[in-house]
């Protein structure tokens, strides 16, 4: 609960139930009254706090109940995706967002290889064994969850050392806020020494995850059931406890995307039964939090088998993250998870891959539709995989948690960009009414092609927002003049959005490289040419693309890497691993590619270096098949390809960290580039060609088009559909067609 009061002139009075309410209540007097915001950028970056003097009045008092008790933060791979290298400033910072954004349950998972080792050498294992275990720094929740084991280690005592201090940090601040800190608890994942220290008790192999050899994964799990799951939970929390404390909630997944041994009722509930034992048998008042994402392996987990997982666990014992609600909701399915409470949760984002999408109105009422259906819904959640991305969703998702009836989201989109940008602006907020109808009207998300291994085959994505990301584009550069001065907010949108941009146009130039490709393959026509002009224009783009990267620190490779090697080692051995950990989980993600790209960035550096490399290989060896009449050695080509990927994983190269260039002299230079003179074509209304269709493009608008249109040999003009032609013969009249 919070109130929000202006008893005299500029002075502003918030009161509330806790730390989070009263930051709450601030948050939103910021953003409503004054224009303010807080969001996710490096330096302050994604800030605008160009505060008022004197401080806006509000009419009256403003009293907001929370329709649920919990707002919930992080999935269990954003502590590896975003957070793994932060440090405590870092920390701080994201501590005062969560308040200023309504959290009070974030699961904290931080420091916890400390006690696990203290844990698993009390019950017998050497430094060796736990090493053997443990992952490397960047792969962490996987092995917590058993999923992954020693890959990308060591692990060393000096870094567990590092992350459990700053653990007591977290803590600290976050329970002066007033949260609720969720603390991990035994999920039955143990080091493989475990077979040979206890013989007799009941220690199965997992299947290999993910491609991964038994070396790194296939890990070793105490079955539920067997005595020694309460034994080994109950040391590690009686540890946990006297290192950190505890407020009694604990996270516990043992088959994430792993299946038990069996479907049998009876063992599904004295599996789950296992687990909040052994929580139990060192904190009584313990309360079991699992995340519901292994219930999206619906070829195991149907009605009966979820209903006897759930049903021997007490109801005001458990509390399941409906993980991804706005996409896949569970809950609905379920029948509230057999009346178990569940909090809604957006998860939305997957590895920190970017792209502009969220489905903004499911988002907003989603939650609202679980109240009225009378379900179990006790929270609100955000569980992304990876943060610092996307930020209308972020600020919406978490919005919801303090309203209790649905609202207009198109209102809320014009405040939203006011607040965001420092002011009122015609342009900015045409920029989001267009980006609302299209990108963030839906659910899915198109995918750079840049940041994934070119195939031979050319597999070519698909943008139907295209055309109002380049209307948008266009606003957001004329919105420049409507401020009295440029912020971090907006630099960041501005980039976002024209990498965006960049990014639609190489698919359909893709597209039309592939056509011609194939052409040569099937019909051996010499279409040497047209591709060598449209690789030209790919090649090119993948480098404007980095240049508009390079101009916001937000963006930047050199960024990830130097807080590795910062955030532990002492030795330029140890060092040099941890950017091994932070160069392959973003590209390999394995030792040869297990999960190939599944975390890809739109970084610069990543873009120059890496994916041009990449993309290099790949262009030169389909241009040299179609000169020769030779086709390409599959084979040869994966190997080239494969070799550079390790290659880069194993490079020591430096990046910058700090931003080049101005990001809106830049946009604007490309808005010249990629919108070329249309002396060049006639224009005739109401009229279209007959055939002749080369390719239909995702892209309607003209000057896009003109692009397109150019960097092809065969192109002889397009239409307003956005199909080009080889030929602009066969004239028909068509209303409407230009």
């Amino acid at each position: 609960v919070y109130e929000i009061t202006t008893p005299e002139h500029d002075r502003v009075l918030v009161e509330g139930s806790s730390g989070v309410a009263l930051a709450s209540g601030l948050y939103e007097y910021m953003r409503y009254s004054c224009g303010l915001s807080v969001t996710w950028g490096d330096d302050g970056t994604g800030d605008n706090l160009d505060i008022p003097s004197p401080l806006p009045s509000v009419t009256g008092k403003k009293s907001v109940v929370a329709p649920v008790k919990w707002r919930y933060y992080m999935n269990v791979c954003t502590v590896s995706y975003s957070a793994v290298w932060w440090d405590w400033k870092r920390w701080e910072r994201e501590i005062d967002w969560m308040a200023l954004h309504g959290i009070n349950l974030p699961l904290s998972f931080t420091g916890q290889e400390y006690v696990w080792a203290q844990t698993f050498k009390q019950l017998g294992c050497t430094e060796e064994d736990v090493q053997d275990f443990f992952s490397g720094p960047a792969f962490l929740a996987w092995n917590r969850m058993g999923n992954l084991q020693h890959w990308a280690g060591p692990l060393l005592p000096d870094w567990r050392e590092g992350q459990m201090q700053l653990q007591k940090q977290i803590l600290t601040r976050s329970r002066q806020f007033g949260m609720v800190p969720v603390l991990p608890g035994f999920a039955g994942h143990v080091p493989r020494a475990f077979q040979t220290l206890f013989p007799k008790s009941n220690i199965t192999r997992n299947a290999n995850w993910a491609g991964f050899n038994q070396t790194n994964s296939a890990d070793f799990l105490v079955e539920p059931t067997d005595p020694l799951f309460a034994k080994v939970g109950k040391v590690f929390i009686d540890a946990q406890t006297q290192i950190y404390g505890t407020d009694h909630i604990y996270n516990a997944d043992t088959y994430n995307e792993m299946r038990p041994k069996s479907n049998d009722p009876t063992y599904l509930g004295a599996s789950s039964k296992g687990v909040l034992t052994a929580l139990q048998e060192a904190d009584p008042d313990a309360v079991w939090l699992m995340q519901g994402w292994l219930f999206t392996d619906t070829g195991f987990w149907k009605s009966p088998e979820i209903k006897a997982y759930l049903g021997s666990i007490p109801d005001d014992k458990m509390i399941i993250l409906d993980l991804w609600s706005e996409e896949v909701p569970i809950w609905s399915k379920t029948s509230s998870y057999f009346g178990k409470p569940f909090i809604w949760c957006t998860l939305h984002n997957f590895g920190g891959r970017r792209s502009l999408y969220g489905p903004l109105d499911v988002i907003a009422n989603g939650p609202l539709d679980a109240i009225a259906a009378k379900s179990t819904i006790i929270g609100t959640g955000i569980t992304p995989e990876a943060i610092e991305n996307n930020p209308i969703v972020y600020e919406l998702a978490t919005e919801v948690g303090w309203r209790d009836a649905k609202f207009n989201v198109s209102q809320w989109i014009q405040q939203y960009q006011i607040s965001r940008y420092g002011g009122v602006s015609s342009n900015a907020a045409s920029t989001w009414k267009t980006l609302y109808k299209s990108t963030y009207s839906h659910q899915g998300i198109t995918l750079s092609p840049i940041e994934h291994v070119p195939n031979i085959k050319i597999n070519s994505n698909e943008q139907p927002d295209a055309t109002g990301i380049v209307s948008a584009w266009h606003s957001i550069i004329k919105a420049s003049s409507d401020y009295k001065k440029i912020n971090g907010p907006y630099n960041y949108d501005l980039v976002d959005i024209t990498r965006q941009v960049l990014i639609d146009l190489f698919i359909d130039l893709h597209y039309l490289f592939r056509i011609h490709y194939q052409d040569w393959e099937t019909n051996k026509t010499n279409t040497t040419i047209a591709l060598k002009s449209i690789g030209d224009k790919l090649m090119d783009i993948i480098k404007d693309t980095d240049t508009i990267l390079a101009s916001d620190v937000n963006y930047l490779l050199g960024r990830w890497i130097n807080n590795a090697r910062n955030s532990g080692g002492t030795t330029t051995e140890e060092k040099d691993a941890l950017e091994f950990n932070a160069r392959n989980q973003i590209t390999l993600w394995g030792p040869t590619g297990q999960i190939n790209d599944y975390a890809s960035k739109a970084w610069s550096g990543l873009y120059s270096d890496y994916y041009y490399g990449r993309w290099n290989i790949w262009y030169k060896t389909l241009l040299q098949a179609v000169k020769s009449g030779v086709p390409v050695d599959e084979d040869k080509y994966n190997k080239e390809l494969s070799d550079f990927e390790i290659g880069w994983n194993h490079e020591k190269k430096s990046f910058p960290t700090t931003a080049t260039g101005n990001p809106l002299d830049i946009a604007k230079s490309f808005e010249q580039k990629y919108s070329p003179s249309a002396s060049l074509y006639e224009v005739k209304d109401n009229t279209d060609v007959s055939g002749n269709t080369l390719h239909g493009m995702w892209i309607k608008d003209v000057e896009q088009l003109m692009v397109m249109c150019n960097a092809d040999p065969y192109c002889k003009g397009f239409n307003s559909k956005g199909e080009t032609k080889t030929s602009t013969s066969n004239q028909v009249s068509s209303t409407g067609v230009k």
